[in-house]
């Protein structure tokens, strides 16, 4: 799935694909990370906004990358120490990489659906062999 940067809100599961944390990690960080705290629709469903997804990047980034416990990871977000625009680089470059994925996804089906007519077109041709043979 594409990364839509003309949608408003995301569900947790687009954000789970997004980020590559677990929709279940994500729920948990919800409890120990006060900021994240994406509103919720008439259903009751998390809509996160491309702020939200920047909190959870640099969450990601506190703890994967840097390696902090998340009682440090939240204390930094707490204290306005994290790098909002570093936050806004990562979501721009992902962004950037899941439009470059697309683009190739496309171009891979193009190819493939011509290797499969070159292919049909192969076996048509062996066919009509084989009956002036045989």
């Amino acid at each position: 799935m594409a990364f839509e940067s003309s949608k408003s809100y995301y569900s947790i599961g687009e954000v789970s694909r997004i980020s590559g944390i677990p929709a279940y990690l994500l729920r948990y960080w919800e409890d120990y990370f006060s900021e994240l705290a994406p509103a919720r629709d008439t259903r009751g469903n998390r809509r996160y906004t491309n702020r939200d997804i920047a909190m959870v990047l640099n969450i990601k980034d506190l703890v994967y990358e840097k390696g902090y416990k998340l009682n440090k990871a939240s204390q930094m977000v707490k204290g306005g120490k994290v790098d909002n625009a570093g936050a806004d680089h990562k979501t721009n470059e992902i962004l950037k990489l899941q439009k470059q994925l697309s683009k190739e996804q496309k171009e891979f089906e193009i190819t493939g659906e011509r290797r499969r007519m070159l292919l049909l077109e192969i076996k048509d041709e062996i066919e009509d062999i084989l009956e002036l043979l045989g």
